[in-house]
């Protein structure tokens, strides 16, 4: 874990190894957020509040952590040995949801709920997995600068989405494969916590960022001036409003698309009448599209701007979800959302790294990291949206609908945003 000697920047190797963190991190997010924990809790408790709950629950925390955790990064140079910690935690909490519920002796559809004891206990689980995993996220974005160059920060951001999706193809199969083997669903997060934490192998081996002049030891003392100086940054933030735009735009649309990970297959299996099976495809095709659409989207964002590679990927979401809630035809829906859909969850990921890159001062690039968590962390009203509307109203396709309304603010947002503010002053 020593960082004792400084990557060189744009070498394949650690720009490899940190980019296959995002293949790693996305294991956890497709099996455990996406694929498997909404139907598990489901079919434990009968209801989908429970889970859209405790992830409200899970981002709020984080949300409140990560600007701190961020600055601490800045100030003790720890970056990687924090992210190793957070992730270490996220894996051995994933595991733990498939020991705390067991689906093979609960079914709340067969009228066999389970106790208040076990659903407690996986929603702890999950909770707490959800929150080391987001934040994880703030080191491993510090790690970004360490591995490449300005020039070269786009592409390489979207090689990490790009990795990240294909991760999703490769893990999504096997933990299917194994949950049809053992016959429960809870197989899936015993594979995606293994997963995860060797797939992150390479970013703790060959990335090494070396502590800066003014490094100090991580004390109560440095964790409650990083809190007072939030709020410096939080009115710096403030008086500069295109950036201020950036991080409200920023907040509305990583809401959607933190929904959209969470819901598409309870949507497209309850919603769109699409089997388990043809479900699983459409996340699998998702995943391919996604993985060479991130890599478009970083070339676009570094010859186009950030502004305008988030401006296309919230515009793309827009359109799928119009169709998505609107067409019943599947040769519509279908090419729409592996074009239209990965390719605006993708482009809001890549071009979201690289604006903060352009705001931050080079030795604040944690700190702005955390605030740029918070509006990832604490865009968790959509979640809550969507299983109410879809609980109240008995339509997942209402429910999509609704999620045009946050999406149209935060473009509205992002198109009074600049992403040069605050480094330009600094």
């Amino acid at each position: 874990m020593a960082d004792a000697e400084r990557t060189p920047r744009d070498r394949p190797l650690p720009i490899l190894s940190w980019a296959m963190y995002d293949f790693a991190n996305t294991i956890y997010s497709a099996i455990v957020v996406t694929a498997f924990f909404p139907l598990f809790m489901s079919k434990l408790a009968g209801r989908d509040l429970y889970t859209g709950t405790a992830q409200t629950a899970s981002m709020v925390l984080a949300g409140l952590l990560v600007p701190v955790m961020g600055a601490l990064a800045d100030r003790t140079g720890r970056s990687k040995r924090y992210l190793f910690w957070f992730t270490l935690a996220c894996c051995a909490a994933t595991a733990g949801i498939g020991l705390a519920g067991n689906d093979r002796f609960y079914d709340a559809a067969g009228g066999s709920p389970a106790p208040w004891g076990v659903l407690a206990l996986t929603l702890v689980c999950f909770g707490v997995a959800n929150l080391a995993y987001q934040a994880s996220l703030v080191f491993y974005d510090c790690l970004l600068p360490v591995v490449a160059s300005q020039g070269r920060q786009g592409r390489v951001s979207g090689l990490g989405v790009g990795l990240g999706y294909f991760g999703v193809v490769v893990a999504l199969p096997i933990a299917q494969m194994a949950v049809g083997a053992a016959g429960a669903m809870r197989v899936a997060f015993f594979v995606a916590a293994a997963a995860f934490f060797i797939s992150a192998l390479p970013v703790f081996l060959f990335v090494h960022a070396p502590s800066p002049a003014t490094a100090t030891r991580l004390t109560l003392r440095v964790v409650g001036e990083q809190f007072r100086g939030l709020g410096r940054t939080l009115r710096e933030v403030v008086s500069h409003r295109p950036v201020l735009c950036f991080f409200v735009g920023n907040f509305l649309c990583t809401d959607v698309v933190n929904t959209l990970i969470m819901w598409t297959r309870p949507y497209l299996m309850k919603g769109a009448a699409y089997t388990e099976k043809e479900s699983l495809g459409i996340l699998l095709a998702m995943s391919v599209s996604a993985f060479v659409l991130g890599l478009a989207m970083g070339w676009v964002t570094d010859r186009l701007g950030a502004k305008r590679a988030l401006l296309a990927a919230a515009g793309s979401l827009g359109a799928c979800i119009v169709v998505g809630g609107l067409v019943h035809e599947r040769w519509v829906v279908v090419p729409t959302v592996l074009l239209l859909g990965s390719g605006g969850l993708a482009g809001v990921w890549v071009a979201g790294r690289k604006f903060v890159l352009d705001i931050a001062p080079p030795e604040r690039a944690g700190e702005f990291f955390g605030l740029y968590g918070v509006t990832q962390k604490l865009s968790v009203l959509g979640c809550v949206l969507f299983a109410a509307v879809a609980d109240w109203s008995g339509s997942y396709r209402a429910a999509l609908l609704s999620l045009l309304v946050p999406l149209a603010v935060g473009i509205a947002f992002l198109a009074g945003s600049q992403p040069q503010g605050i480094r330009r002053e600094t």
